[in-house]
């Protein structure tokens, strides 16, 4: 094959890699043309540990073994990792811009694509949501302790600053600190270089309290700055606030990063509050900051100075993983700009979340400390920084999925908050539906309890027609998902959701985030043979199952933290004794549980708990017996309860 073979072969590759999924077509092939095609043979070291860091690879063929040893006299690895095909290497030492952290050695006759250093920044200045998808990879790796050495530490220092000083930038900050402080054991400093009267301290519920450790100001030149000079206040959740009476000096900035490191020896957590205006010290502070938060005006007229800001940040801030976050907050203006059209004018990595809603405790400047379910604002901000979201991974499986429902009632009823949910198939339309509100009750309401008998089935879900593409058009399980839903679009969703499908004529898999949530779901459902295909964004659609049974992965993707998996196809689907020949519908349903199942068990090895309720004996079309499945999940999440309130409970990586 030439080379340009080769490129057009690895466009095409790389398009279905999650890290470069998001990427338009064309510019794919521009990336590809930058790769330099390379084979290895079995025990070829492609790099060692120590080398300079110049290149990041591509696995397009055979087998990688990444290893990292404590020290030159340790000869057992301290890190050992076999990658395969479409896995990627090597891009941690060009982002750290350090030696390499762990060696590569091929053990299974490999071909590499590999892109150079300056390619690479380049890849990731034009396209943030590798970043995004790079940071959140890297974090979830780092909650369980499995990224190695060879791993960058995660993030310890924070900026929040705003587009305009009546955004609510005070309640956010402290609503987020204290939310990281109760929902996790992270110690959190909050810096704040511009001088706040103690009344108004008092207002958040912070009172005075005397330096919790003198050496942290051992680095402070003793001609700028007293102990009396500077104020310590401490929240009954355990967050600390430090204020400077003077402010903050410019001639702090030369020391800031060894101040820094004081910080860091005691807290987790350390977030600068650096207001609207930027001067000398809120400069370096945003440069050294691993994350940068943004909470913007959207509206038409705060436009132009939110381009301004923003891009002034991001020069500060530089290259590198999600430096720069952006939410919404709503206290300004009375019309905004929708949020997916912010992304595109603001060339944002991800749809922006709203940050700071318009009540009555953010208009008064005080600190919201309800726990309130779905999870928005500062809270979802500060389960992120925390490392304690919960993802729930709903798989595929006809009928059989209304046993996801009673997975549901009892998280809920555990007040196990969850943060987003992905689902296929039949764990689409439960996980979208449950979404919408976060409401159990109206889950129920407007699933198995329309079908409480067989008849009910074949009227409300069941529209038969002549079998040339499939039994079933699918429309009346659109108009069950739309109603219940209410028309929603996925920006709608209380619960962040994702729904999987497959191009059946490209055998892609589709992941839908945007758009119409219930024609979306109607995608993931269709059983090849029992469902017609849907057409949607001009591909052909059916069953997401085919290709991912238990959307994991997607999960890991989207940043969860820690993720819970229900699976309603057994790895080893039972054999049902009969006389009589299976009919066509049974056949192929038959021939899709098999393929569900025995794909299911490699999707959940990433999962941190597995649900698999009993449903064997049900059949595909049960829908009926809903509220029997509905108890079999419920006993099965019983059965695992404090296995996932262990979950809850763990510590997040450090």
């Amino acid at each position: 094959m030439d080379n340009f073979g080769l490129h057009t072969d690895l466009a095409h590759f790389l398009k279905k890699m999650p890290l470069f999924s998001s990427i338009p077509d064309e510019q794919i092939r521009k990336i590809a043309g930058c790769f330099w095609v390379a084979d290895y043979q079995r025990d070829t070291v492609v790099f060692l540990q120590g080398d300079p860091s110049d290149s990041m690879y591509v696995i397009y063929s055979g087998a990688v073994l990444i290893y990292a040893n404590q020290s030159k006299n340790n000869e057992t690895p301290s890190l050992e990792i076999e990658l395969g095909r479409g896995d990627f290497f090597g891009e941690m030492a060009l982002l750290s811009d350090l030696p390499r952290t762990a060696s590569a050695r091929v053990t299974l006759d490999a071909r590499l694509f590999r892109l150079k250093k300056q390619n690479f920044q380049d890849l990731l200045h034009h396209n943030r949501h590798i970043g995004l998808y790079l940071s959140r990879l890297y974090a979830r790796r780092l909650s369980f302790g499995t990224a190695g050495s060879s791993m960058k530490p995660a993030p310890v220092f924070y900026t929040v600053s705003a587009t305009d000083p009546a955004l609510g930038l005070s309640y956010f900050l402290y609503s987020m600190s204290y939310h990281i402080a109760t929902e996790s054991d992270k110690k959190v400093l909050v810096i704040e270089p511009y001088l706040e009267l103690e009344n108004n301290m008092r207002k958040f519920g912070l009172q005075p309290i005397s330096c919790p450790d003198e050496s942290l100001y051992s680095l402070l030149p003793a001609q700028l700055f007293t102990p009396d000079d500077i104020n310590w206040f401490c929240h009954p959740s355990g967050f600390c606030v430090l204020q400077v009476n003077k402010g903050f000096n410019p001639r702090l900035v030369d020391i800031l990063s060894r101040l820094m490191e004081n910080f860091k020896s005691c807290y987790d957590l350390v977030i600068f509050g650096l207001g609207h205006h930027f001067g000398p010290f809120a400069r370096q502070a945003v440069r050294l900051c691993d994350k940068n938060l943004l909470i913007i005006n959207n509206t038409q007229a705060a436009l132009p100075g939110v381009k301004e800001k923003l891009a002034s940040l991001e020069n500060i801030a530089g290259t590198g993983l999600d430096r720069v976050r952006v939410g919404v907050s709503h206290l300004c203006g009375t019309i905004g700009i929708p949020r997916e059209t912010l992304k595109k004018i603001l060339h944002l990595s991800e749809t922006p979340q709203i940050w700071v809603e318009k009540s009555d405790k953010a208009m008064n400047d005080e600190i919201d400390t309800e726990k309130r379910f779905p999870v928005k604002g500062a809270r979802a901000i500060a389960r992120e920084l925390a490392g304690v979201r919960i993802g729930l991974a709903l798989g595929a499986g006809a009928a059989r999925g209304w046993a996801h429902i009673g997975v549901i009632k009892m998280l809920a009823r555990e007040n196990i908050h969850i943060d987003m949910i992905a689902g296929t198939s039949m764990g689409a339309l439960v996980g979208t539906i449950f979404a919408a509100n976060g409401s159990v009750e109206h889950l129920v309401k407007t699933t198995i309890a329309r079908f409480e008998r067989r008849s009910q089935v074949r009227r409300k879900i069941f529209d038969y027609t002549l079998p040339l593409h499939g039994f079933l058009k699918g429309q009346k399980a659109m108009n069950l998902v739309a109603g219940a839903i209410g028309h929603a679009d996925f920006m709608d969703l209380a619960i962040p959701a994702y729904v999987v499908g497959v191009d059946i004529l490209k055998g892609e898999e589709v992941l839908f985030e945007t758009g119409d949530v219930a024609k979306a779901v109607r995608a993931s459902l269709s059983v090849p043979a029992l469902f017609v295909p849907i057409r949607y964004n001009g591909r052909w659609m059916v069953d997401g199952g085919l290709l991912n049974p238990v959307p994991v992965n997607i999960l890991e993707q989207k940043g969860a933290d820690k993720i819970i998996a229900v699976c309603v196809e057994n790895p080893h689907p039972e054999a049902k004794l009969t006389d009589r020949s299976p009919g066509i519908k049974q056949v192929i349903a038959r021939t899709i549980s098999i393929v569900h199942g025995r794909a299911t068990s490699g999707f959940v090895q990433h999962a941190d708990v597995v649900v698999y309720p009993d449903v064997q004996g049900f059949a595909w079309d049960d829908f009926h017996r809903g509220r029997v499945l509905m108890q079999r999940g419920e006993d099965a999440c019983t059965a695992k309860i404090e296995e996932i309130r262990a979950l809850v409970r763990q510590p997040a990586g450090r």
